[in-house]
């Protein structure tokens, strides 16, 4: 049995350990007003897709009708303003792909995944479609295309941009787990970090129960190979930025023969479970910190003074600060989580460092907007915008898995990306972390950055009772048989940390090529750096890979 084989009758035995849907949607109760689909009643199909029929081969068959964009799409596309060039906008184009929902049972029922293309451009041979994914896990492709589809023009030229909302986020069905978290039974009752995190899994579980088996890695791959099939693309050509590079290693291990000329930007490392990967990305924060506080104190107006060490200090006091005394902006509370998450979001991309001195600087006058809104740019999965060299305006891609910790009133369930990241992360495991490993997951991330660690460390409570089973298969990537693939890693990525792009190559070991870019910031081809544009690119449109060991920045 070969790698693909082997890894769909492992699928096929965790699928089995899983109670049968009806089961699972009697037991949690799906209450009356979540949609129909979630009771398992087969979903209609748009006009012109073909309705669920024996066997996956009716999916493969399907012809898509693209068309111009709905309302909600386009209303998405015009809040971006003039960041595009004219015409973009008009140029877009969607339409729905119908998948199963449990490929195991291609019978039953099916999803509508929505899908968003910018057809090629240039005049020269056209080398079919190049699908994008920004990440997340739980961001919108389709708004992500939409932000930053400009930025592609390049391979625009030759190839149509599809994008796509993965299954439970975004237009594809997205995870729900009701409007407002339930309060905690009874007087006196256990309200600690973990139990408010096991009553919003369990409103997922009642509101969500029949989706939640079917949204992991492996099946958003199978999905994208529905997709290479409906664009008549006989390889999928692919560029991932962060969770999208596990995606796109997940494909490659599933569908080697089917692999085009593949691009993974700040690459996941899968050696590492859910406990060290934190680790990783507190250990990668604080290192991007110190690069920023190093680079200020260099600058004659600096906030943080002219001594790298003294401007460490000074940015814990302010954390403690807040922490005792939070500020008030405009009715709203700016306190020590707000402040942490202006940092990080700040440095996901060096070219926000202005930014963040600007807040530093008002936050030293007892003013807390600028942090206020650093912290509300981050406030969802969607990508934020950055400005590249040359001074085209870029989505930068979400950030890698790290939702920001829960603030505001006790009844809030956090946004719905944030739940579908949450719905995709917990399939992808079978850690199951709870309150007795989170005194121990505080001091091991605090240990490892002061700042970040306590900020992280709620997040590996994110699965504790979650409602349905995980599944480990997905860390498997081995995909000898595959082509080789553009890995392309920055050395001070701090989301997804350097080293596992080197770690990614060796799991895949299909003698891929890791492109180096010695900077800062997650992700490194919307950085605008030529020298990695330039590679990246030709090897999308001519299939010429660097050399090992070339480097850019």
């Amino acid at each position: 049995m070969g790698a693909g084989g082997a890894r769909r009758a492992r699928r096929c035995a965790a699928a089995a350990r899983l109670p049968a849907l009806a089961a699972v949607v009697a037991l949690l109760g799906v209450p009356a007003g979540a949609p129909a689909a979630l009771a398992g009643t087969p979903v209609p199909t748009a006009a012109g897709e073909p309705s669920p029929g024996p066997g996956p081969a009716r999916f493969y068959q399907q012809r898509l009708s693209w068309a111009r964009c709905g309302p909600d799409v386009q209303k998405s596309a015009r809040s971006q303003g003039d960041t595009a060039p004219p015409g973009f906008y008009d140029r877009l184009e969607c339409a729905r792909l119908t998948v199963p929902r449990d490929y195991d049972h291609p019978d039953r029922t099916a999803l509508q995944v929505q899908l968003v293309r910018l057809p090629a451009t240039g005049p020269g041979k056209r080398l079919g479609s190049l699908v994008l994914n920004p990440g997340g896990p739980g961001a919108s492709g389709v708004d992500y295309l939409i932000g930053s589809g400009s930025a592609f023009a390049r391979p625009n030229q030759r190839y149509d941009l599809v994008s796509f909302d993965p299954r439970g986020t975004g237009r594809t069905e997205p995870v729900s787990c009701g409007s407002r978290l339930a309060p905690p039974p009874g007087n006196g009752a256990d309200d600690t970090l973990a139990a408010k995190e096991k009553r919003i899994n369990e409103a997922c579980g009642r509101y969500s129960g029949g989706l939640l088996p079917w949204v992991g890695t492996a099946d958003v791959a199978r999905d994208m190979d529905v997709l290479r099939a409906a664009v008549h693309d006989d390889k999928l050509n692919y560029l991932g930025f962060s969770y999208g590079t596990k995606l796109g290693a997940v494909y490659a291990h599933e569908f080697p023969d089917k692999v085009g000329r593949m691009v993974l930007d700040g690459v996941e490392d899968p050696t590492k479970n859910t406990w060290q990967t934190a680790l990783a990305q507190a250990r990668g924060f604080q290192r991007a910190l110190d690069d920023f506080t190093a680079d200020c104190v260099r600058a004659a107006d600096c906030p943080l003074g002219t001594d790298d060490g003294r401007a460490q200090d000074q940015l814990l006091r302010w954390y403690r600060q807040l922490s005792d005394t939070p500020l008030t902006v405009q009715g709203r509370t700016v306190d020590e989580t707000t402040y942490v998450y202006a940092l990080r979001e700040a440095l996901y991309s060096r070219s926000d460092w202005p930014a963040l001195r600007q807040a530093l600087a008002q936050l030293r006058r007892g003013d807390g907007a600028g942090i206020l809104r650093l912290s509300d740019r981050g406030g969802s999965l969607a990508p934020t915008r950055g400005t590249a060299r040359g001074g085209t305006a870029v989505a930068v891609p979400p950030r890698a898995g790290i939702p920001p910790r829960r603030t505001g009133q006790d009844d809030q369930l956090p946004p719905q990306d944030q739940l579908a990241l949450r719905a995709i992360s917990c399939r992808d495991t079978s850690e199951r972390y709870g309150a007795a490993d989170y005194p121990r997951a505080e001091r091991e991330l605090t240990r490892a950055s002061p700042l970040f660690g306590p900020d992280i460390a709620p997040t590996l409570l994110d699965c504790y009772a979650w409602p349905v089973a995980g599944d480990d298969s997905s860390r498997d990537v081995a995909a000898p048989d595959a082509p080789p693939m553009l890995l392309v890693a920055t050395t001070n990525d701090p989301a997804t940390p350097y080293e596992g792009a080197a770690n990614m190559a060796r799991a895949l070991d299909n003698s891929s090529v890791v492109l180096t870019f010695r900077g800062e910031g997650h992700a490194a081809y919307t950085t605008g750096d030529a020298c990695i544009q330039n590679h990246v690119d030709r090897f999308l449109m001519d299939g010429v890979l660097p050399e090992r060991g070339t480097s850019c920045g």
